[in-house]
């Protein structure tokens, strides 16, 4: 009676472990949509993220530029190079390299400042600058920086 009792005992768990049920397949299918839902929402997420990146490093950018802009003695520009005298005798320069801006003081050391730059004019005027930037996703940015002369130089001429 025993090997009996054991036959039926190992029966049911071959019964048991033959396959899913129905409620299992329809649990599974449903996280797997949800999922497969989801990856369109990350796909988008992935591509927009470099032109927001850009757009805050842009920003940056200006910022450091208005800030060398307004701490400069003299602005001037040479072969579209921006080359700001500080009053404490360094030289800042800001030109194109590759496809980048960057920014050296007394012509040592490359500080990246922008990238993704396909073309960059800095163009004086009479009290500042213009600066206009074309970068490789087909937009342009434009900033007018104005430089404010000490009152010695002012008095000067």
């Amino acid at each position: 009676m025993t090997d009996n009792m054991k036959n039926a005992q190992v029966e049911k768990d071959n019964q048991k472990n033959m396959g899913f049920t129905l409620i299992e397949v329809l649990i599974s299918f449903s996280i797997f949509l949800v999922i497969c839902s989801l990856i369109p929402q990350f796909m988008k997420l992935i591509s927009h993220e470099p032109k927001l990146l850009h757009h805050m490093e842009v920003s940056l950018f200006f910022q450091q530029l208005a800030s060398d802009v307004d701490r400069a003695a003299t602005v001037f520009v040479v072969n579209n190079t921006l080359y700001l005298n500080q009053a404490n005798n360094e030289q800042v320069t800001y030109s194109m390299f590759q496809q980048r801006i960057r920014r050296q003081v007394n012509n040592k050391g490359q500080e990246i400042v922008l990238q993704n730059v396909s073309e960059v004019t800095f163009l004086k005027w009479k009290n500042g600058i213009d600066v206009i930037v074309k970068d490789l996703y087909q937009q342009t940015h434009e900033r007018r920086l104005s430089h404010v002369l000490p009152l010695e130089a002012m008095h000067d001429g």
